[in-house]
Parts: C-alpha cells; structure tokens; sequence
C-alpha cells in the first residue's frame, strides 16, 4: 500500500528544522521519501494544499483506558482521587471495559496528532495491545508493578510482567513495544524496584516509574531513605538514560544535575499535576540545560480531561515562562522537539 501526500507545507524535525514545500511518499506504512515533486503512482494521492504536516507526536506518559474515569473524583488531591475514587473504579472494570476504553483514548489522541503513547496500566493490558492493533497505534506497554497493596506479592508481580514481556515478543507486533513498569516508590518495596530494573534491563527494555509527584512523596522518601527521590532511585540503580520517571515536580537543585548527568527521561504531565495540586511545577527549563531528556504527557483522561497534546504543549511552555518570569524560556520549538524529537528516543 502506497500513500503519496503532495503539496504540504512539511515541518521536518531534522538537526536543521527545516520546513519545505513538497510532497510525502509513503509505503506500507513507512516514510520513504520526502522531496520536492515526487512523481511515483500511488494507490492513494492526497493534496494537502493549505495544510502542514509534522512528525506525529509522542505521549510520553498516560494511562490510555482511564478516559471511561473522565470526570469521575473532581476537585481531589491525588492521593484522596487514588484511594476514594480511582482505585476502586479500577478494580470493577473488565477486559471489555479496557478495550473500549483503550478505543476510545486512542482516538483522541490520534486527532491531536499521536501516533505513538507511552503507557503505564495493570489491568487487562492484553487489551490495550489488541485496541492498538485496531486502532493502528503504537504504544510501549507494561504490565505495571505494584506490591504494597493488599493481594499483591513480589514474585507474582515479577512473573506477571515478565509473562507480558515474552508474549509481546513472541507475537513480534509491529505495534506493540514491552517495556518494564513499577507504580511508584510508596507502592512498591525496594525488592520491587531494584529486580523490576533489573528485569528491564536484562530484557534490554525501558523502565517507567512515578516520581515526586507530591511533596509528601518527597519527604516520605526522604524520612525513610536518607535521600531525595531522584537520589534514591540512583543508589537502588534506577536512575539512568533508560529510565522514564512521570512527573518530578518536587525536586532539588542537586537532583536535576544528577538527573541531567544520567541522561534520564523526565515526562512532564503539567495539566495532571494542575488538575490535582500537586503544589510541585516540574522544572522542564532546568532539567533541558541539565541534560536529561525532557519529554511531554498527558497523563490519563481521568486526571487531565483530555488527552490533546497541543493543549499539553501550550499549557507545559506558559506555566515555565510564569513560573521563572521570563518569556523566552522553553520556546515553542523546543517544546515541540519535547513532543516529537525527545519522546521518540
């Protein structure tokens, strides 16, 4: 299947920005050329006079079903929204209900412009991996971790994980991309954390985690482990170019340099932490100058309301430019190579 795209204004996201005037041609599903006037027969034209065509966006952190929870636990701090509402809900909802659910978010990203998310769930996420086929998406995927729940227990959440990872590697989808998840420091023990990474890292996988959502999770780390978040996670051996922590809008000066020493992946969730006041504004300008690698997500529909990663870019470039009081930081462009460019590596 071939699919020829002409006379688009292309906004290219190469080492040198450029955008052109010309045509796209696509075959089976890939880009093959992007030129001036590209002449080969396809079994689809499609003119796009008038109209702009970027590289598709990249949601570096949500939990794709919650949309079917939009709505539901208004007006609630994260952990009152987690334990009051959200867990609960969670529990009750069946395979049915994530493949809807699973549906439903997909679609809504991919009319703002996503055409790959980066997923944390531990419910029924077989289905999110047969919505994504559906839907022709791609998605890195887990089977999230947790075991300081009740019910929970190390070695099952280990072998439930590493059980996903080999079915998606033997099914080899072109769509789908195992990666190895945790919840959270204050949901998962040190055993947890410390063999979920090793597991990603025998497996050659990503790693994604919450982190220093809230400053109670601050300094509850801090009381308990003698260090800052991004600090503990460095001496457990989580803190790397591998690793993606969601979030980090309680942070140290010392942790952003040692979070942009390691190269870490920081997905930045700016209407999420607003929605539910988390207090912390995840300082994107300084973890850029740093050297990590500064992503953009929406976090789910439950605790953003939508899942429109313009929206997110718009409202992640304003709060910084507020927040410092200077205009000129965090720029559209660099906003967009944290949508494009940073959430594909």
């Amino acid at each position: 299947m071939t699919i020829l795209i002409k006379n688009a204004k292309i906004v290219t996201q190469n080492d040198d920005r450029k955008i052109v005037h010309g045509d796209i041609l696509i075959k089976d599903n890939r880009i093959e050329e992007v030129g001036g006037d590209i002449r080969e027969k396809a079994d689809e034209t499609i003119d796009a006079k008038g109209k702009v065509a970027i590289p598709g966006l990249v949601n570096s952190h949500t939990h794709i079903a919650m949309g079917l929870l939009r709505g539901y636990g208004e007006d609630l701090s994260l952990h009152e929204w987690l334990e009051q509402k959200i867990w609960p809900a969670e529990a009750k909802l069946t395979k049915n209900d994530i493949r809807w659910g699973s549906l439903l978010g997909m679609l809504e990203c991919i009319r703002s412009g996503v055409t790959a998310f980066n997923e944390m769930y531990i419910h029924h996420v077989e289905e999110t991996v047969h919505a994504a086929q559906e839907a022709g998406i791609r998605v890195s995927i887990p089977r999230a971790m947790f075991d300081l729940m009740p019910g929970r227990e190390t070695k099952k959440e280990l072998a439930d994980a590493s059980a996903f990872i080999r079915l998606l590697k033997e099914k080899k989808d072109h769509l789908a991309y195992p990666i190895v998840s945790c919840h959270a420091p204050y949901t998962c023990s040190e055993e947890l954390l410390i063999k979920a990474k090793e597991l990603a890292n025998r497996e050659k996988l990503k790693f994604h985690i919450h982190l220093s959502e809230t400053r109670k999770e601050m300094f509850d780390i801090l009381n308990s482990k003698g260090k800052y978040p991004f600090e503990y996670m460095d001496s457990i051996g989580l803190l790397d170019g591998n690793s993606i922590f969601a979030h980090a809008g309680w942070v140290t000066k010392r942790e952003i340099a040692l979070a942009g020493k390691k190269k870490a992946n920081i997905a930045h969730c700016t209407t999420s932490n607003l929605k539910l006041a988390t207090g912390g504004i995840c300082p994107i300008y300084e973890f850029d100058k740093a050297g990590a690698n500064v992503t953009i997500g929406t976090d789910g529909a439950a605790s953003n309301n939508t899942l429109d990663m313009f929206e997110e870019m718009k409202i992640a470039t304003l709060l910084q430019k507020h927040q410092y009081w200077k205009a000129e930081i965090v720029p559209v462009n660099l906003v967009f190579d944290f949508a494009t460019r940073n959430g594909a590596k």
